[in-house]
């Protein structure tokens, strides 16, 4: 096969894999927050076929002569190896959870029918619904690997083609092609979802996205946008901006070593974007939400100055300025509701503590493998004080929810996942960055990190979707 009919292989699939990224980028938040079974199938399958694509890719790379891995081992090479290895272990865990299930769920009759298990391997308490936390997450696996090898495979395209700025300008640092599209992507989409939310909470209509009136959350100021719970609302948002910020300052970094004359202000669209977004998680009446939003604020502008120390007091008063704007506009839209809920914040503490003390004994009861992936729902009737006990479908701490499900050992391959995909930039073989993009970036997975402490982000499909995308990127990176 000539060279350039190689190429166009490789090309269209490389296309389909961007636009099914896309794709799911777009419909996760708008999909009513993927949180319905249609709208996690549709998620899923999306995520099968990513990775298939990616798959037949890999194959005919190698077929064709064009796969060229790199030699030898370094620190590198040993991290992307150990994340495939914990990607394949915890999907085999959640496998063998599901197929040696202690329990099968009967909700006709709320009552548990009991099986034979082998006691020394993982088992679930509910079994129906492991398999289909275990679908989810092979859909969700496949699509993380495969927005990472595609980033990799275009890591030095453009390069030498593409430039932001005019001819002769200096072009190191931007971000390779792809990098850049995916954010972008994200933080128009975000803007987009932000700007339809805040119109839609000022208009006061019942329905989501004027179009579907909540089952549960039924006052305006309980839902927000698409999501039918707030919080998950202000959580996605909390993600979103700070990764649309670290594009922003990609592209700064770069314009700054350009002559004036060659400098661009395109690129500060994005700063719209962080304020549309940045001012959600107030508007929203999302008490947890808010002060993430402020704590990320805060680090974000500490950021900001440390990277632009050497330079003038305007552009650091610039960017405190724009961080002034969005708490500023947020509490304008949103304080009226949001403070006299912030004035009894500790009766919601309260609260959940008690649920949280009902949550330790299942986790004490199950402490090495866990109840099983997604049997906390059914299983939590059984360890309440009483029918009046709160019954809540997630625990508001996806840590101890985590930890119940998954036992020590699932936990512990999750957070080794994890980890390897917060300090793989600083092993080589990866797409350049400096390091306060990098920091950008754990702004928004620690803040939403911070956030299951107290509450469910990644029990929601779309928000556990874009924190894993963003992870992805993380593992692609390396120091310049």
């Amino acid at each position: 096969m000539p060279g350039d009919q190689r190429m166009s292989v490789l090309y269209w699939l490389d296309a389909l894999i961007e636009v099914g990224l896309y794709f799911m980028i777009v419909f996760g938040p708008w999909a009513f927050g993927t949180t319905q079974e249609w709208s996690i199938q549709v998620m899923t399958v999306t995520g099968y076929t990513l990775g298939g694509l990616t798959g037949l890719r890999w194959l005919l790379s190698r077929a064709l002569g064009e796969y060229m891995p790199r030699p030898g081992w370094d620190a590198g090479k040993i991290l992307d190896w150990a994340l495939g290895i914990l990607t394949v272990l915890i999907l085999l865990y959640c496998w063998v959870s599901a197929w040696n299930a202690r329990a099968t769920y009967r909700p006709a009759d709320w009552t548990f029918d009991y099986h034979r298990i082998i006691p020394w391997l993982p088992h679930s308490y509910d079994a129906e619904a492991s398999w289909a936390y275990f679908r989810m997450y092979l859909g969700l696996a496949l699509a993380f690997w495969a927005a990472r090898r595609w980033l990799l495979n275009g890591q030095e395209e453009g390069f030498a083609s593409e430039r932001f700025l005019s001819a002769g300008a200096p072009s190191a640092g931007l971000l390779p092609p792809r990098l850049r599209r995916l954010l972008w992507v994200v933080s128009l989409n975000g803007a987009v979802l932000a700007l339809v939310s805040i119109v839609q909470r000022v208009d006061g209509t019942p329905k989501l996205l004027w179009l579907v009136e909540p089952t549960v959350n039924k006052d305006i100021e309980t839902f927000f946008g698409p999501y039918a719970y707030r919080s998950n609302a202000a959580q996605y948002f909390n993600l979103a901006w700070p990764a649309a910020l670290a594009l922003w300052w990609s592209y700064h970094r770069v314009n700054l070593q350009a002559p004036l004359g060659a400098r661009t202000r395109r690129h500060n669209l994005l700063l719209s974007c962080v304020l549309l977004m940045g001012i959600c998680p107030v508007v929203s009446t999302s008490r947890g939400g808010a002060l993430v939003m402020l704590a990320l604020s805060v680090l974000a502008v500490v950021i900001l100055w440390l990277a632009q120390w050497q330079r003038g007091w305007g552009l650091k008063l610039g960017i405190f300025g724009l961080f002034a704007l969005v708490l500023g506009g947020g509490l304008l839209l949103g304080w009226e509701e949001l403070g006299p809920r912030m004035e009894i914040i500790s009766e919601g503490y309260y609260t959940r503590e008690a649920t949280f003390d009902t949550a330790r004994r299942m986790a004490a009861d199950h402490p090495v493998f866990g109840s099983g992936p997604g049997s906390f729902k059914n299983l939590f009737q059984l360890y309440r004080k009483s029918y009046e006990e709160y019954y809540p479908a997630q625990l508001h701490n996806d840590w101890l929810e985590t930890r119940i499900t998954f036992g020590w050992a699932g936990f512990f391959l999750i957070l080794g996942a994890l980890g390897v995909c917060l300090v793989r930039w600083q092993a080589p073989g990866g797409i350049r960055v400096d390091r306060y993009f990098v920091w950008l970036l754990y702004c928004a997975v620690g803040g939403c990190l911070l956030h299951a402490f107290y509450d469910f982000p990644l029990q929601v499909h779309s928000v556990l979707f874009l924190f894993l995308l963003l992870c992805a990127v993380l593992s692609t990176l390396s120091r310049e």
